[in-house]
């Protein structure tokens, strides 16, 4: 594995050495610059320099992280914050920040951030191929028989113990699956887990209310180990205005 390029960027020089300790005595990652000045990291990164990650302070003097975030966004792979307040978690995400650290920042909590960033940076790209597969074949019937089937068109998979009900824009075909199959062939895609019982295609949900989501016209329960997730995701997609009520 290539070492991930690391950059630090804090107004604090004991933060800066804590974690420059932590990267360099990783074998995975390389410590390239620190800085204790925001605006001169703000000169001294470029896009050139290939940057992995930019552990960033927040509560910094002149600049905040989260500004200075949104003008380093194209010049790393991943942007960490590092604060000791939790107020700012909001703001973070919003500029798309992969991860909120709270100091005093632990050397485990630290190193399983930066693997647990690059899992889910694994499995997005996974997904994407996956997504590229438009269609999928299932067996039905007589042994041999198969039927092509459009991601498109399928609203969602029922959990039929050792089956699964796949229900489409056009008609239902129960088929010799499990979900955890379904959940492996389609995971990073728009297609979610919401209940216990149910995999739901994201782009045919028209609405969500409450517990339930509608999809055409079935009404899905949304349970509550599985909730979450998605009301995250959905969340993301909800368009706000910017005015003050």
């Amino acid at each position: 594995m290539e070492q991930l390029r690391c950059v630090v960027i804090d107004d604090e020089k004991h933060s800066i050495s804590i974690l420059s300790d932590y990267i360099e005595t990783n074998p995975n990652l390389k410590l390239v610059k620190t800085f204790f000045d925001p605006l001169i990291a703000l000169s001294g990164i470029s896009i050139r320099d290939k940057i992995d990650f930019i552990f960033l302070d927040i509560d910094m003097p002149e600049i905040t992280g989260i500004e200075l975030a949104k003008k380093l966004v194209n010049r790393a792979r991943f942007i960490v914050f590092t604060t000791a307040f939790t107020k700012y978690a909001i703001e973070a995400f919003e500029v798309n920040a992969s991860r909120y650290l709270v100091k005093p920042i632990s050397k485990p909590k630290f190193i399983k951030t930066v693997w647990d960033i690059l899992d889910a940076e694994r499995k997005r790209i996974e997904g994407i191929r996956i997504a590229q597969k438009k269609y999928f074949y299932v067996s039905i019937g007589e042994r041999g028989q198969k039927l092509k089937i459009r991601k498109s068109k399928i609203l969602f998979f029922e959990s039929l113990k050792n089956y699964m009900k796949i229900v489409t824009e056009d008609e239902d075909y129960t088929v010799y699956l499990t979900m955890k199959e379904v959940e492996k062939e389609f995971w990073g895609t728009l297609f979610y887990r919401v209940h216990r019982s149910y995999f739901v295609n994201e782009e045919r949900v028209e609405k969500i209310a409450g517990n339930t989501l509608k999809l055409g016209a079935h009404i899905i329960p949304m349970g509550n180990n599985y909730k979450q997730g998605f009301i995250e995701f959905s969340e993301n997609k909800t368009l706000r205005s910017g005015r003050k009520s």
